[in-house]
């Protein structure tokens, strides 16, 4: 059915201004992630670099092409706080995910894992984390955001993940289930796609990614022999970026 001119003309405009907004990454700016306080990136740099550096945060992303929750802001919040091996992902990335922990797993004996996952993600780092569980690997830090399809049982809180987040929003139908074995926080103030940039939310992960840097590190005891003068610097630790396409055939690596 053909509309009439004079509708058409009407509406042109706002279908031409909707399309505009909605390209990805004109979204984010709904949620607002703004970069952490001196505070708290104080609290978390506290932690040695070296801990740091052994931390692995895969972030997954549900069913929002446009980022409507902007967890890629998520993911910039955590990197400034000193987590530089996070790493932001769609659904279509769980395979790699899932190969890159067990290659981590074998090559890094320090490496602490974190899994993230919003919306539908949330059903992916569940999955995740109990392949994780097949293979014998420790999940350090397992958080759900708006994972409203999950439920209260120990599929989705498996016992390979040493701390299970469970952040729930407001909403009518489909709000999630309350688990035995996590900590379970409703934000009650935002609906689903203001979970992952929520205020608490961010508080939450940065709390627990200080914790998790800080498990197995020894802290260094004071000596009063002066430094040595020749001493090698610091290592700076390289960019974790193992879906960044390269040149060889194939496209990726």
């Amino acid at each position: 059915m053909r509309l009439p001119r004079r509708l058409r003309r009407w509406l042109g405009p706002w279908v031409a201004a909707a399309g505009i907004v909605a390209v990805p990454g004109c979204m984010p700016f709904l949620h607002r992630v703004d970069l952490p306080a001196v505070e708290r990136v104080t609290a978390c740099k506290v932690m040695p670099v070296c801990g740091r550096n052994h931390v692995y945060v895969f972030m997954i992303h549900g069913l929002d092409p446009f980022d409507w929750s902007n967890l890629a802001g998520v993911r910039d919040y955590l990197q400034a706080l000193g987590f530089r091996k996070t790493y932001y992902g769609q659904l279509y990335h769980a395979g790699r995910y899932e190969a890159e922990i067990r290659r981590l797993h074998r090559e890094d004996p320090e490496a602490r894992f974190v899994v993230i996952g919003f919306s539908f993600g949330a059903n992916v780092a569940r999955y995740l984390a109990n392949q994780a569980r097949a293979e014998g690997i420790a999940i350090d830090l397992l958080v759900y955001l708006g994972g409203n399809t999950l439920k209260n049982e120990p599929r989705d809180q498996p016992d390979n993940a040493a701390k299970v987040v469970n952040i729930l929003a407001a909403g009518a139908v489909w709000n999630g289930a309350w688990m035995d074995r996590a900590e379970n926080i409703h934000e009650t103030d935002v609906y689903h796609f203001g979970s992952a940039s929520h205020p608490r939310t961010l508080e939450v992960l940065a709390r627990e990614l200080a914790v998790v840097a800080g498990n197995g590190v020894v802290e260094e005891t004071t000596s009063l022999a002066p430094p040595l003068p020749n001493a090698a610097p610091v290592e700076v630790s390289p960019e974790w970026d193992f879906l960044k396409p390269t040149a060889r055939l194939g496209g990726s690596r």
